[in-house]
């Protein structure tokens, strides 16, 4: 009786595919998160929801939060929370490893 021939291919996120490569690299994570965040940031302070998308300062922040995401490669938020949460765990499971430099961190 013949051995199955048995491939073992990783399987591949359908919402990642579409990334271009430098959203991929984890090396890009830190940079394009801070990016991200600049991107939200204000001086508001709001106790409720309803209350920041009334008001004109938040609201205009919200969209530069979505042109930046679609600048950045992102196709929807749905691309970008899964985005996020691969480089976290890349990040929770190598933890002495330097993307920029591809080595283990040596102490």
């Amino acid at each position: 009786m013949d051995k199955p021939k048995i491939t073992f291919k990783p399987k591949t996120n359908p919402l990642l595919d579409s990334l271009p490569k430098r959203l991929k690299d984890p090396a890009n994570y830190q940079d394009i998160k801070k990016q991200i965040w600049e991107s939200v940031q204000t001086t508001c302070l709001h106790n409720e929801v309803w209350e920041m998308a009334q008001c004109p300062k938040c609201t205009e922040k919200m969209l530069e939060r979505r042109r930046l995401l679609k600048k950045l490669g992102f196709k929807n938020p749905a691309q970008y929370r899964e985005w996020d949460k691969v480089h976290t765990e890349i990040i929770r499971r190598y933890p002495l490893v330097d993307w920029h430099k591809n080595q283990f961190i040596v102490k």
